[in-house]
């Protein structure tokens, strides 16, 4: 799951960044709705979590990575707006999967004694391949846009600083050059489905080896009890705080400097790499 989640960083850093650049100009009213999206988004992704101890994290694993992969391409090879809202909508819930996934299994499988550090360890792993993703994604945006246009990478470089005043055949090159990282993102994602045939688990790793049937409603009101204590409440206020300022503000900031600041969409990406860079080393 450390390679899984690694793979899946990079795949952030495409979708966090550049995608939504993509988006900005193949479904405007999908980027005027985003956080509409991005809050749809979270319900699906609570009842996936919810069936982990039926399913187990196996079968999952290998549901995700297709899930990611069909939907992300599906916004490649269709203009329909509402099938590309759904699409992102789908594809972003999966993505969004893999981050509630991980504590539940390092909980199961890795020893109270490194627990703490190894929680470091896969967020590390998982921000570095975000940051190089980031950093890279619009650069391979520019170099692709500049191969179907004939032109130099400069030229391309300078071009992509004002998408709004592109028109025919130059737009349509540079909305295949997204395309074109889009579909690669998603093979990218595969590799994730690879990966997860070669984990093993059994009930008890992710199900309490009592049975559901004889815990009474009267020990589950009690288990739930036991949760709303001081420091879990104030970690949920946190994470809320967290996510309302990554959800409102942060997934606007690549369409601001690239559309309306109107820097070069690899300048763009290299700053939010270099952004990016902050939390590993953190």
């Amino acid at each position: 799951y450390l390679w899984i989640y690694g793979i899946l960083g990079a795949v952030t850093g495409i979708t966090n960044d550049a995608a939504l650049s993509y988006y900005k100009i193949v479904a405007p009213h999908l980027i005027s709705g985003l956080n509409i999206f991005n809050a749809a988004t979270a319900i699906p992704m609570s009842l996936m979590i919810a069936t982990v101890h039926k399913y187990g994290y196996r079968n999952i694993l290998l549901v995700l990575p297709p899930m990611t992969a069909i939907f992300m391409a599906l916004t490649c090879v269709t203009t329909n707006q509402i099938i590309i809202m759904i699409a992102y909508t789908i594809s972003w819930t999966a993505i969004g999967v893999y981050d509630l996934m991980y504590p539940l299994m390092w909980t199961s499988y890795v020893p109270g004694k490194i627990r703490t550090k190894m929680f470091s360890v896969v967020m590390i792993v998982n921000l570095i391949t975000q940051t190089i993703c980031t950093f890279f994604g619009g650069k391979a945006v520019v170099w692709f846009f500049s191969l179907l246009q004939g032109t130099s990478y400069r030229d391309a470089s300078i071009a992509s600083g004002r998408p709004e005043l592109m028109h025919g055949q130059v737009l349509a090159n540079y909305t295949n050059a997204y395309r074109i990282l889009l579909v690669i993102t998603a093979a990218v994602t595969m590799l994730a489905f690879i990966l997860a045939l070669f984990i093993h688990d059994v009930p008890r790793d992710y199900r309490s080896e009592a049975s559901e049937e004889s815990t009474t409603p009267a020990q589950k009101a009690a288990m739930y009890k036991k949760l709303l204590n001081k420091r879990t409440i104030m970690w949920i206020v946190y994470i809320a705080g967290v996510q309302l300022g990554a959800r409102l503000i942060a997934v606007y900031v690549p369409i601001y400097l690239n559309n309306y600041l109107h820097i070069p969409r690899d300048v763009s990406s290299s700053a939010i790499g270099v952004y990016d860079l902050m939390y590993p080393l953190m």
